[in-house]
């Protein structure tokens, strides 16, 4: 092998690298012109179909995406607002009488409903916080939270759980998730972020 590798002259050697870097960038330059076609970011807002327009500066949820192509079926993430324990099928919505038990099952049967919206599910959640107006609320707000994520093959998303001195209104516990949605219709979505 190495007397082989000897014959072989700098010269060919030389001209066989530059051969190689040529295509590398022609490769290059076509791939750049291919892709800077497509938005490399895009987002788009999750609308729960029968829930009111919120009067707040924020989405419901989001889907994020980054393109690879406008064929793609790949997932992106799904970013879900903070949440609290509100009855959306009450006009105006009303926080659920209860307190942290039923407030944690509502909060999260939101959740849901936003990620069924994105076509997603809580199977597909990959991390949630939550907050409590009082630590002592733990024990009872885990109860009803494990129902939601506990259970043969289900892997429950990582967490923090923490105190916060108030919430919004007069809720006792607020929740967001971030998880995994399949990429929306890319002919629907506005283009974010380009090349």
């Amino acid at each position: 092998q190495p007397v082989a590798l000897e014959l072989v002259s700098p010269a060919f050697r030389m001209a066989t690298g530059c051969i190689a870097v040529a295509c590398l960038q022609i490769c290059f330059a076509i791939g750049l012109r291919g892709v800077s076609a497509l938005p490399v970011w895009f987002k788009q807002e999750v609308v729960v179909p029968g829930w009111p327009k919120l009067p707040f500066p924020f989405s419901t949820g989001i889907v994020s995406c980054t393109a690879v192509s406008p064929t793609a079926h790949d997932l992106c993430t799904l970013h879900i607002s903070g949440m609290q324990g509100f009855d959306f099928s009450t006009t105006p919505p009303t926080l659920v009488a209860g307190g942290i038990s039923n407030e944690t099952t509502q909060t999260l049967l939101d959740i849901s409903r936003v990620a069924e919206a994105a076509g997603s599910s809580m199977d597909m959640m990959t991390e949630c916080q939550v907050w409590l107006t009082d630590m002592n609320d733990f024990a009872a707000m885990n109860t009803a939270y494990s129902k939601f994520f506990t259970g043969p093959g289900k892997v429950p998303p990582t967490r923090i759980a923490a105190q916060v001195s108030k919430l919004a209104g007069s809720a006792v516990v607020e929740i967001k998730c971030i998880g995994l949605a399949p990429r929306p219709n890319m002919s629907s979505l506005a283009v974010l972020a380009q090349i």
